[in-house]
């Protein structure tokens, strides 16, 4: 059974990076950095959204990948317990 990724780390540089956009393209980033995060779809972006997207875009892919390693792990650990 396939779990759903439930949470992600938002940092406080994301947000002050958004903060001078205006509200529709904060929007689209926001969404982009969700759809990412959660569900490891990119989201095509234009201007400087995608500008933003791209310097963000690292470290919600570094951090996809240190979860998925995280849960590999734990299933190992799991499968290793006496009880």
């Amino acid at each position: 059974m396939a779990t759903e990724k439930e949470s992600f780390v938002f940092y406080r540089s994301f947000f002050e990076a958004l903060q001078d956009l205006k509200d529709k393209e904060r929007l689209k980033v926001y969404d982009a950095i969700c759809e990412l995060a959660l569900n490891e779809n990119d989201t095509k972006l234009t201007g400087i959204a995608k500008t933003i997207f791209t310097l963000i875009r690292p470290q919600i892919l570094s951090n996809t990948e240190k979860y998925k390693n995280g849960k590999k792990r734990w299933k190992t650990k799991k499968r290793n317990h006496w009880f």
